[in-house]
């Protein structure tokens, strides 16, 4: 029987979000607009699991059962198949430590690995640091093959800016640079028009009001599209008006020992789409999601300790994974085009 997941969706459409390292937005397409968030959502789940490490709620050095088989929201069990198994994960009822399921959720986006996670801190855990990270798109409020929870209504979603900045959140040290924008940031902005506006500074109170009201920009040409052919990207230009996610927002305070498991497994990344339309050299991790109809990404892109770091986000629905590819690849030549090959 097929793992449960989303509807498939009934029209085109592809957002876009990047944030220099203070959490500013650069670029934005539709970026606060949500999506199925398919295994993107490893990322909320990475972060609370992290947050409960820091807390000392979660021992990442103790070792659990493996298993393929949950609770589902029904109390029932359920247990996960075919795709959506790991062939690398370890056989039910072997001993694997808490840090090895955090790095096999990422690294290769195990569903075991998520679900057992989600397990031990629970949803709620979850939906805390979603709140916490003051994200406006996102909600993660099933695992992954729960049918009874899909039969219920329950879903998960995110947008394109929540995923950037759950990226940062997770990347980024407690002292973040405070040096001036790069040249490598104003090759971006050059490549997509305009100037960056100063009204970006504003606070995120005042921004979340303007945001509420203001249309999505990709809403006129992507949502019109519905032959499945790749969305041309229309010109994307820097962010001129207040950013909805701005660096006044919350943070995350993981700890330095956190970070560092973060960005070794996001670097270690076994199935990237971003990081294929990158020039050699350029350091990045990430991680991606799909399943029928959807298909997403987000990467920091370069140091995580440099003032010049990006954050990129490009999350798309209605476009085979090909088609989905190659304009995540656009966007990534017309967002940051000095990075890009």
């Amino acid at each position: 029987m097929p793992i449960p997941t989303a509807a498939a969706p009934d029209h085109v459409a592809v957002s876009a979000c990047l944030l220099d390292a203070e959490g500013k937005v650069l670029a934005a397409d539709g970026a606060d607009r949500p999506y199925y968030a398919a295994s993107t959502i490893k990322l909320h789940v990475l972060l609370a699991a992290l947050q409960a490490a820091d807390t000392g709620v979660l021992d990442l050095d103790e070792r659990v059962p493996a298993t393929d088989t949950f609770t589902g929201a029904d109390g029932a069990l359920f247990t996960l198949g075919g795709d959506h198994l790991d062939s690398t994960h370890p056989a039910d009822g072997d001993p694997v430590s808490i840090r090895e399921l955090l790095t096999r959720m990422i690294d290769r986006s195990s569903n075991e690995a998520t679900d057992h996670l989600i397990e031990l801190i629970g949803l709620d855990a979850v939906g805390e640091a979603i709140t916490e990270l003051g994200l406006t798109s996102t909600r993660v409020e099933r695992m992954i093959g729960d049918a009874s929870a899909l039969a219920a209504g329950a879903t998960n979603e995110t947008s394109a800016a929540d995923l950037a900045r759950t990226m940062r959140a997770l990347v980024r040290t407690s002292c973040p640079p405070s040096a001036p924008t790069s040249s490598a940031q104003a090759s971006s902005a050059q490549a997509s028009s305009a100037p960056t506006s100063s009204a970006q500074a504003s606070s995120a109170q005042a921004s979340s009001a303007q945001a509420s009201s203001a249309p999505t920009s990709n809403a006129p040409t992507s949502n019109a599209n519905t032959s499945g052919a790749p969305i041309p990207h229309g010109g994307l230009a820097p962010h001129s008006g207040p950013s909805t996610h701005s660096d006044l927002a919350p943070e995350a305070g993981l700890s330095a020992r956190s970070v560092d498991l973060a960005r070794t497994a996001l670097r270690a990344q076994q199935i990237p789409v971003i990081a294929r339309a990158l020039r050699e050299g350029v350091p990045w991790g990430s991680k991606s999601g799909w399943v029928d109809g959807y298909r997403h990404d987000v990467a920091f892109l370069g140091d995580p300790d440099a003032a010049d770091v990006r954050y990129l986000a490009v999350m798309t629905s209605g476009l085979d994974p090909e088609a989905a590819d190659e304009e995540i690849a656009r966007r990534v030549r017309a967002l940051v085009a000095d990075v890009a090959a």
